[in-house]
């Protein structure tokens, strides 16, 4: 086993992400630092048979303890929970008000007095002891020959007085086998705890979690939580033990390879022989805080209007207990989110929504350009979105593209409950689905008083997925190598995707070289290699493949088109031709035979019919090639006849 000081910024960068303490008291306090703050599992089938990929729960419980302390255990669980309320009782006895599961518990025992690795150590990962009176201070990191982290520990650089306290342990534990003790000192077992000195314990722990597992769901009547529980034992009659918990939120995204977020929803149609419609959703799915583009094509059949277009979202939560025996569903909820009429601006629940008319719509010509740039417009016709279809001008399909918003985190603290929207669901027992709705007012003239419209009211509805706010692209796909702020020093994530959401605490600076010190390792003028610098994380953006160096003569014809094109390639003239050919290539004729293809294969078939005689009866095939210029085929040179029956 090997023992390696760890470099003192380990643990400030920790003191750097702010954790607030789960719990203190008499000198030690305890924190929960995660790597991910948040997980991400993938799919939204959940089944047994369905595949599934795993999240990795990561991170370290910290002891920070300013004065010795008497410590039994340090231990840490993973757990969640799920329940569901049901105010009306659980049928049949309807006793009960709540059912509880437990998804799943998995327990850490770093420390416990009365395992055998205690008299040892205090099995942390990472120790550093506080400074004492001379002023030094020690490092421990336990390692096994791989670099991991080893059951066994060892200390360095301790002082005189640190290694006073210890000498006696170290050699009581070479001395004495197991069942045996020194007089007059007791063993960790039989005292029952083990003393901390002041400094900071660091344990590391990891858990695999499969992407079947159910999300962070919170709804009025139901719950799925993940919690990390914290617990240390003390030893004393005046010492409370302290406890504490932290969330870990589990978040739902799309399938790796899932094409949810790009495969739009396309819908064409015919309404009556009076009005043809394409409505395009680009995209399946979509996280709160986003926007949801669509795109509409109204092409006219006849005199129809066309006076409003709504955009809603219809969210179902059912609620299952008793092996989904007992079934509760809530009402439909149904949240407006825009609305655009013919006579009036368009209406946004949530702000961050807009429209414009790339084409038709009964738009002056002169204002074509600023329509398009999503401007406000007096249109010829107030009351219908198609324009004036009495005249010939203007008679044509209406393109409108909608930018919709999604309620965002503050939105929905805000707002009232009817307006609030929750992400969809896989748990079998709290199932929350949506489905898009648009609404669409039209009216054509009565059959029998032309003078009069009869007006209309067609609804077009598809399930669709809303992610939560934390799900976008920026948290669950991998960072663009060729960014351009990568350059610059990396880019700042945020919580979530909705406007205005808080910086995400990124992890902390890497003590490994990265590419831009790599880099950075280039000759001088002098010919002498530089040493390369630690830099912060990022990847610097690589030059692109087809741009040379200035005054080396001209540029080369770019070969990555699809990456950087080139706007000004070479003339086409500029390339030399490739050489011509030697010979032209050969005739039919010259290839078949050598007279005519066609009449030498029905002379030649005629013949070998005629030549046939008495001594030479034919077999059933022919032993001479009937196609031009071929040869026989292995099979025709046997001789097949009949087998004699009886034999």
């Amino acid at each position: 086993m090997e023992a390696t000081v760890v470099d003192p910024n380990v643990f400030s960068a920790m003191d750097s992400q702010d954790e607030k303490p789960l719990a203190s008291g008499n000198g030690v306090s305890m924190a929960i630092h995660l790597t991910e703050p948040v997980l991400f599992v993938q799919g939204f089938e959940n089944s047994e048979n369905s595949p599934g990929n795993t999240a990795m729960l990561r991170g370290n419980l910290r002891l920070h303890v300013t004065k010795s302390a008497k410590i039994k255990a340090v231990t840490l669980r993973f757990k969640g929970r799920a329940v569901t309320k049901w105010p009306e009782g659980i049928p049949p006895r309807k006793i009960d008000f709540e059912e509880q599961d437990t998804i799943m518990s998995h327990t850490w025992p770093f420390f416990n007095a009365q395992f055998e690795n205690a008299e040892k150590g205090t099995n942390a990962d990472h120790v550093q002891l506080m400074k004492g009176p001379d002023g030094a201070s020690s490092t421990v990191t336990r390692l096994d020959a791989l670099g991991r982290s080893s059951p066994n520990g060892s200390s360095v650089n301790l002082s005189a007085k640190e290694a006073r306290k210890l000498s006696l342990q170290v050699n009581q534990s070479r001395s004495f086998g197991k069942g045996e003790s020194m007089p007059g000192v007791q063993s960790v077992a039989a005292k029952g705890y083990r003393t901390f000195l002041p400094g900071d314990y660091i344990y590391n722990f990891e858990l695999p979690l499969d992407s079947r597992l159910p999300e962070t769901i919170n709804v009025d009547l139901g719950s799925v939580k993940y919690e990390l529980e914290a617990e240390v034992t003390r030893s004393g009659a005046f010492r409370a033990n302290l406890f504490g918990t932290k969330e870990v939120t589990l978040i739902r995204a799309p399938a790796e390879g899932s094409l949810e977020q790009v495969e739009p929803i396309a819908i064409s149609r015919n309404w009556e022989d009076q009005l043809h419609y394409d409505i395009v959703i680009s995209g399946k799915s979509f996280p709160l805080g986003t926007k949801v583009p669509i795109a509409f094509k109204l092409t006219p059949l006849a005199k129809v209007q066309c006076h409003r277009i709504k955009v809603l979202v219809t969210e179902n939560i059912e609620y299952f207990c008793n092996g989904k025996r007992v079934h509760r569903m809530e009402p439909t909820r149904k949240v407006q989110l825009y609305e655009k009429r013919a006579d009036a601006d368009p209406v946004s629940a949530f702000e961050g929504s807009s429209m414009r008319v790339t084409s038709g719509g009964g738009m002056p010509y002169d204002a074509r350009a600023r329509v398009a740039r999503g401007e406000s417009v007096q249109p010829s016709d107030p009351t219908n979105l198609l324009g004036d279809l009495n005249g010939d001008a203007n008679i044509g399909p209406t393109e409108m593209e909608f930018n919709v918003q999604l309620p965002s985190c503050k939105d929905m603290r805000e707002s009232d409950r009817s307006r609030r929207l929750h992400f969809d669901t896989t748990y079998q027992n709290i199932q929350v689905h949506h489905w898009i709705k648009i609404v669409m007012r039209l009216s054509k003239p009565d059959v029998n008083d032309p003078t009069k419209r009869r007006h209309f009211e067609i609804s077009i509805d598809s399930p669709f997925h809303i992610l939560s706010c934390q799900a976008t692209q920026a948290n669950i796909s991998l960072p663009a190598y060729s960014a351009p702020e990568a350059a610059n020093g990396g880019v700042s994530l945020h919580d979530c995707g909705c406007p205005g959401a808080n910086v995400r605490r990124n992890s902390p600076t890497s003590f490994l070289p990265t590419l831009n010190a790599l880099n950075s390792a280039r000759t001088t003028n002098e010919g002498q290699p530089t040493t390369p610098t630690l830099q912060s994380p990022g990847l610097a953006r690589p030059q692109q493949a087809h741009v040379h160096g200035q005054g080396q003569g001209p540029q080369e014809r770019p070969i990555h088109l699809l990456r950087a094109p080139s706007f000004n390639p070479p003339a086409f003239e500029d390339e030399e031709p490739p050489p011509p050919l030697t010979t032209p290539p050969p005739q039919y004729d010259d290839i078949a035979s050598p007279t005519s293809g066609l009449a030498d294969y029905f002379s030649r078939l005629s013949e070998t019919y005629d030549s046939d005689d008495e001594d030479h009866p034919r077999v059933g095939r022919v032993n001479v090639p009937l196609t031009p210029g071929g040869r026989i085929h292995r099979s025709m040179d046997l001789q097949r006849g009949w087998v004699p029956v009886g034999r």
